[in-house]
């Protein structure tokens, strides 16, 4: 028998002219690894290098262009994550983007078809720049199709009707709350929801009568506001400013609860300040109040740590801690969670059996094993790298507009707010906004203490349903919406 030798087949040389399309500009403001991002994707997409096209290693590539193999292996990963590439053993790295259809090699939909039309923008998954909406498309579907195949074993003997989360997935979370959000809570603390309003409703049910009075953000989630009124609560707006949630004054009723998002305020996106957060907790020592944590969007502020949880520096404070997959994930998989005493779990779990939900025992068990395989943990990293690109595209793109005031940059989360320069009709914007395809939301729809709102000032947008390089022309369709609204104003 001959030997046989293992041959390395050598990726081709890219030509002068694709290398030229990929080289970093010395004069661009954006920084070199922004560069070969953009430089790459459009060439996939301008059918350059068309599907199975093995790229050079990152070694080589950086080598051509002068860059650093970081940079390169961080592109590489991005646009793979992205499902615009693909890795494949000895084959390399290769194009996994196919033109002329709206489905990769894996058979799945496309998930990059925003496009802009005309005037207007169309979006796969509703209306350009929604607030609210991640991107289900970014987790990895083969990882997700394992895990659920995986899951389904897992539990193959728990199928039937349940009175609580499945342990294994408390035990999980309580890890994830320990490494993500320094919050240490024993698994048996963790109360298994159906999403943020059920964990509300509970919290509600649990901690207050009706009558009793809750304080809630304003502008804030109107979930928290119609939970809260449902269970018969009278609810007090807390406005925002720059330092988040501002205590009503000291004659007001006290609350029995209060709602907050201290990491991420929604929709404004400024955290809690120091001083609020003691505060709010010493509030909470004195009086026994609840505190309701929402921990909105703190997974994606990506360029600095997230504080800890309120509830991590509760110390005697009463302090309910709330949070959900939705948009990690995807709003499908309605698993939540909310942390209570332990003396209050029993209770809890009695009233969920009462109004139902919280024991989707294969999505629990989805969510366990992509805990415990670290596919949560890698997806996190590569979409809070994603909706930070989207988010310095979109301020570059609108920075020079002058229907807005200068735009206060936040560090992470799915939504941005952009004030206005001058007040518009509300109708008319609205009117233009869904002629252009646009899913931009008045922030007076977040007041919910405006009774009937005519005129808008500021607008919420979302980063979760527009791709990055569809961002500046998605962009001029918002403004020319705007400018519109604005014209004919005049």
């Amino acid at each position: 028998m001959k030997n046989s030798r293992r041959v390395t087949v050598a990726a081709p040389a890219i030509s002068a002219e694709l290398l030229e399309s990929l080289r970093i500009r010395e004069s661009s403001p954006l920084p070199k690894l922004r560069q070969l991002y953009l430089n790459l994707y459009g060439v996939i997409e301008g059918g350059q290098m068309p599907f199975d096209s093995r790229l050079p290693s990152s070694r080589d590539l950086a080598a051509q262009l002068d860059l650093g193999r970081n940079t390169v292996i961080g592109v590489y990963e991005q646009l793979t994550s992205e499902g615009m590439l693909k890795t494949d053993g000895r084959r390399g790295t290769r194009v996994a983007r196919r033109l002329g259809s709206r489905r990769d090699e894996s058979g799945l939909p496309w998930p990059h078809s925003d496009r802009a039309a005309g005037n207007r923008v169309v979006s796969s998954t509703g209306s350009a720049l929604s607030p609210g909406e991640p991107d289900t498309r970014l987790f990895p579907h083969a990882v997700w199709r394992k895990a659920q195949s995986r899951a389904v074993d897992r539990v193959a003997g728990k199928l039937g009707y349940r009175n609580s989360g499945l342990p294994e997935t408390r035990e999980a979370i309580a890890r994830y709350l320990a490494n993500y959000r320094s919050l240490s809570v024993d698994a048996e603390q963790i109360v298994i929801t159906s999403g943020t309003r059920q964990s509300l409703a509970l919290a509600a049910h649990l901690y207050a009568d009706p009558g009793d009075s809750a304080w809630v953000e304003c502008p804030g989630y109107l979930g928290a506001v119609d939970a809260f009124r449902q269970s018969g609560l009278s609810v007090t707006p807390c406005r925002v400013d720059a330092e988040g949630l501002v205590m009503p004054p000291t004659d007001t009723m006290l609350p029995r609860l209060i709602y907050v998002t201290p990491c991420f305020q929604y929709p404004t996106g400024v955290p809690l300040a120091t001083g609020r957060r003691a505060a709010l907790l010493q509030l909470s020592r004195e009086q026994g109040c609840i505190v309701f944590e929402d921990d909105y969007d703190s997974e994606f502020r990506d360029d600095t740590q997230p504080r800890p949880a309120l509830a991590a520096d509760a110390a005697g404070a009463r302090v309910l801690h709330a949070g959900t997959f939705s948009k990690l994930l995807f709003p499908a998989m309605r698993v939540g969670w909310l942390v209570l005493p332990q003396h209050a779990v029993e209770q809890a779990e009695r009233c969920l059996r009462v109004i139902g939900g919280g024991c989707n025992t294969i999505a629990q068990a989805v969510v366990t094993e992509l805990l415990d395989n670290g596919s949560i943990g890698r997806h996190l990293r590569q979409a809070r790298h994603i909706y930070g690109q989207r988010r310095q595209a979109l301020i570059s793109a609108l920075q020079d507009c002058d229907l807005f005031e200068p735009i206060d940059e936040v560090s992470g989360s799915l939504s941005l707010v952009l004030q206005l320069k001058d007040s518009v009709s509300l109708t008319a914007l609205q009117a233009a906004f869904t002629e252009a395809g646009i899913g931009a939301q008045p922030l007076e729809h977040l007041d919910w203490q405006l009774a009937r709102p005519t005129r808008c000032k500021a607008i919420v947008i979302g980063l979760g349903n527009v791709d990055t390089l569809a961002i500046p022309a998605t962009s001029q369709c918002l403004v020319k919406a705007l400018a519109s609204v604005s014209r004919a104003a005049h």
